[in-house]
């Protein structure tokens, strides 16, 4: 008697097997479910009634399994039913129980055309469900992937947007002559909707960021000016000094200058002085600032010019060291010029800051192709704008600053120029 095991996924195929491998003669003499889900057969061949002593004594220990567990237990209780019914047992045959257990049967004949209707419809129902499941999944997955592309593609469009309407702004800001540094910090500070007001959202943003120094009432006390040669100091004062006079009288009013080191440098001073009546104090080596300032102190308003000197020059230490021993009643005011580069305009404020200065005169402002330069620098050192100056006429062209007053001219600048040079560019 040859023995052979066979395993197989389910019941049906592990019967093939045999079927297919010992022939439709081969007599079932066990089957089990692994512990891995498979389902093995034992299969005798040229069955002898006998039946090993491994399997008699398994099969004697263990309680009969319940035939409605698997399918081949049906095959193995009909035929022992009828072998019953047919044979009767043989009472000198010891061992008739065990070929009983043993289930001495035939091969129950497999046809490839047909197969065990429940074991079919129990496989179509599952199959059928398990493909709905996967439909729906697949479903799902495809609805997920939609919504994640869609999201994806608004995103693109929004980025690109905020980009591309960032990049103008920026643009503009430049165009104005203003920083990397006050243009970020707007860019940061102002959240762009991509709307016409835009630009006027920036634009007034931009002016609450300039340092004014209030000028509600008119300018009283000690006043000096100071800054690089030519940049309108003593202009400044004779304007200053004008509108005073017209609005109150000379009396009370007084011009004092440092400028000692240019021949005649006075003259001019001088010159208002005569003009509008007022005295005019020369302070040299042989006279003190301070003696000055004392003996005109009632006078509601003292102007004083001081020389303009290049920030390399040695002879300005002597001039900021004069200021910083003057009267702490005595204001100091740069006058920077807006035709100047940004560099220098920055310079020249870190020189003059070692004096503790008060505020700052903007002037040549209809000289300048560009006021974003100054702008720039008044707010990156937090310098407040007394006044702007621009022009050479006395005393109309001065007047208390005003931030955005400031940033109307420095749009209007920018524009004009902008129009100047494409005409010059393309000969119209």
């Amino acid at each position: 008697m040859q023995i052979r095991r066979f395993r197989a996924p389910d019941m049906r195929q592990a019967i093939r097997k045999v079927r297919d491998a010992v022939g439709p003669d081969a007599v079932i003499l066990s089957n089990q479910r692994l512990p891995t889900g498979e389902i093995e057969i034992v299969a005798a061949l040229d069955y002898d009634g006998s039946l090993p002593s491994s399997m008699s004594s398994k099969r004697s220990s263990s309680p009969r399994s319940d035939s409605s567990a698997d399918p081949s237990a049906n095959y193995l209780e009909r035929i022992e039913r009828a072998k019953q019914q047919t044979t009767p047992p043989k009472n000198d045959a010891p061992s008739y129980a065990e070929s009983r257990q043993a289930s001495q049967i035939e091969m129950p004949p497999l046809s490839d055309d047909k197969e065990d209707p429940a074991v079919e419809e129990a496989l179509s129902v599952k199959n059928s469900e398990n493909a709905k499941q996967l439909q729906d999944m697949e479903l799902e997955l495809k609805n997920v992937r939609a919504m994640l592309e869609q999201h994806q593609q608004n995103d693109n469009r929004s980025s690109v947007k905020e980009s591309s309407v960032e990049a103008r702004a920026r643009e503009k800001l430049k165009g104005l002559g203003l920083s990397e540094f006050v243009v970020s910090r707007l860019m940061d500070d102002i959240d762009l909707k991509g709307r016409e007001d835009d630009w006027n959202r920036l634009l007034a943003h931009l002016a609450d960021y300039i340092p004014i120094r209030s000028s509600s009432s008119e300018l009283r006390g000690c006043i000096a000016f100071m800054g690089p040669t030519g940049v309108g100091k003593t202009t400044t004062i004779g304007k200053i000094a004008a509108q005073h006079v017209l609005k109150h009288g000379s009396e009370g009013v007084v011009l004092i200058t440092t400028d000692t080191y240019r021949i005649a440098a006075h003259e001019q001073l001088r010159t208002f002085g005569r003009i509008l009546n007022v005295p005019v104090e020369v302070v040299n080596e042989y006279s003190d600032l301070n003696e000055v300032l004392a003996k005109y102190a009632h006078y509601s308003l003292v102007l004083v010019d001081t020389a303009g000197m290049n920030p390399r020059d040695s002879n300005l230490e002597r001039q900021l060291l004069m200021m910083k021993r003057a009267r702490a009643s005595l204001k100091k005011l740069l006058v920077l010029p807006c035709t100047s580069q940004r560099q220098v305009l920055k310079t020249v404020t870190e020189v003059y800051s070692q004096v503790q200065l008060d505020g700052c005169v903007l002037s040549k402002l209809d000289e300048s192709a560009s006021l974003g330069e100054a702008i720039s620098v008044v707010i990156e050192e937090g310098l407040p704008v007394v006044y702007i100056a621009d022009g050479q006429r006395i005393p109309d062209d001065i007047e208390p600053a005003r931030a955005h007053n400031l940033i109307s001219r420095a749009v209007y600048t920018a524009e004009h120029y902008s129009q100047l040079y494409g005409s010059l560019k393309y000969g119209s």
